[in-house]
């Protein structure tokens, strides 16, 4: 059990013109705090021969962050603005899993149920092209957001993982995540109740595979996909689902010193991150090579 206190003081936000020096926006909101105690509980019973179940319940808290209260940003002709009003976000959740920690097979699986109250979230107000006393201009294809508390994101699903390991030289590694979650904007955004948040997929699958032919290299490679998601709060911008391969070799030159080759989306998959209502598409890292030295210190 923790209590925390949080305080939010001498917070403000001023715009000036660059043509003209003169400031557009002077924004001073009062200071805010509050005190907000949270709780964790757990038991895990073990069943013999590396079998175990467990079951926790939680909850906890973020306040926003400055950039949340204070700073708006454009990504193509979408304009957010910041929230000084913004509550901090509550979560209260449960889970129960199963598995085995022993043996050339290990595994565990868990369900949860989760629940974030006053969610922030980027709530569509308007759609360009217009002026908003707020924003200024918006562009034709353009949205007007701002970050808001919904009323909450309920959550549910499973996720689990699995190694096998074959011997010493090669062992496979998997793992998976469904999760269906849905808002319920409260009375803040209603039109949102029903929705899935943002930038959330329903089910991520990753594989993967550790080879040491030599005691000199080991060699790793993983494959993680992704189903689609959606750009926006009003589940009209849907991002498609992605497919990635990372490898890495990694030579043993000494027992303190290691130098590696990583090599991360090997072939070079488009990954679109964020989607306009004007169509414009923002894009992740494409392939990335690193080359690089690790170091161990100590006994």
């Amino acid at each position: 059990m923790r209590v925390d206190e949080w305080q939010n003081s001498n917070g403000h936000t001023v715009e000036r013109s660059l043509a003209s020096g003169a400031i557009t926006l002077d924004n001073r909101p009062p200071d805010t705090s509050g005190t907000v105690p949270t709780a964790r509980a757990g038991v895990r019973r073990e069943l013999g021969d590396g079998l175990f179940v467990r079951t926790a319940a939680y909850e906890g808290f973020r306040p926003p962050s400055l950039n949340e209260l204070y700073r708006g940003f454009r990504v193509g002709n979408n304009i957010t603005i910041a929230n000084a009003d913004l509550k901090p976000e509550k979560l209260y959740g449960v889970e129960v899993g199963v598995g085995d920690d022993t043996g050339a097979l290990t595994w565990d699986v868990t369900g949860f149920w989760n629940k974030l109250a006053d969610g922030v979230t980027n709530v569509t107000l308007a759609a360009g092209p217009g002026t908003f006393p707020v924003a200024g201009f918006v562009p034709a294809g353009g949205l007007l957001l701002q970050r808001q508390n919904v009323g909450y994101i309920r959550a549910f699903g499973a996720e689990g993982e699995a190694q096998w390991q074959f011997d010493e030289s090669l062992a496979v590694r998997a793992a998976f995540s469904v999760t269906d979650a849905r808002v319920n904007g409260g009375t803040n955004a209603p039109q949102l109740t029903g929705k899935r948040p943002a930038q959330t997929p329903r089910m991520t699958l990753t594989g993967g595979v550790v080879a040491t032919p030599f005691r000199e290299l080991t060699l790793e490679a993983d494959v993680r996909y992704e189903t689609v998601r959606f750009s926006d709060d009003q589940n009209n911008l849907k991002l498609p689902g992605v497919t990635l391969i990372d490898a890495r070799a990694t030579v043993h030159m000494t027992p303190q010193m290691d130098l590696y080759l990583a090599v991360d989306n090997v072939f070079n998959e488009t990954v679109t991150t964020a989607l306009g209502a004007d169509g414009v598409f923002s894009l992740d890292a494409p392939r990335a090579i690193r080359i690089g030295v690790a170091f161990a210190y100590g006994g």
